[in-house]
């Protein structure tokens, strides 16, 4: 197993993230009341304004995992250019070892060479990466909370 780590245009490995989408929101998704359904396009325009960096995992060219974030600098500190994780996935059969790790020190390492100064990451309550993050120097700063106000179509 040789793991390879890059930044990627998200083109490059849309039908490859379809594939493996439905795992990720079977595993991931609290809300089960709405489809796993992206905005591809919305995707497409961030990725057009230099907003959207995918970091990608590929064993022997196959796509394991990714962290995909939006980068921009943070409404209430414009001085400092933040990567928001909007989500991040490793397959099952690459979890234990040192892949996820890795995955995440490229990202900051490549983040870092892009000008930003702060990643944000969330975990779930029932899958926590809590600890993962920690080893990774990262600081426990907030609690998110939702609530599900319709599941009416907009």
């Amino acid at each position: 197993m040789t793991v390879q780590y890059a930044i990627e245009d998200p083109a490059t490995f849309i039908e490859e993230f379809k594939v493996l989408a439905p795992a990720h929101y079977e595993e991931l998704c609290v809300t089960k009341d709405f489809p796993m359904d992206p905005d591809l396009e919305a995707y497409g325009r961030l990725h057009v304004a230099g907003m959207l960096k995918c970091v990608t995992a590929r064993d022997d060219e196959e796509l394991v995992g990714y962290a995909i974030f939006i980068v921009q600098p943070h409404l209430h500190y414009r001085s400092c250019k933040t990567a928001f994780e909007d989500l991040y996935f490793l397959k099952k059969t690459h979890r234990l070892g040192r892949t996820g790790i890795r995955l995440f020190q490229f990202a900051e390492e490549a983040l870092r060479k892009e000008g930003v100064h702060r990643i944000i990451f969330h975990t779930k309550v029932h899958l926590d990466n809590s600890r993962l993050f920690e080893y990774l120097g990262y600081k426990h700063t907030d609690k998110l909370y939702t609530k599900i106000l319709s599941t009416e179509s907009v």
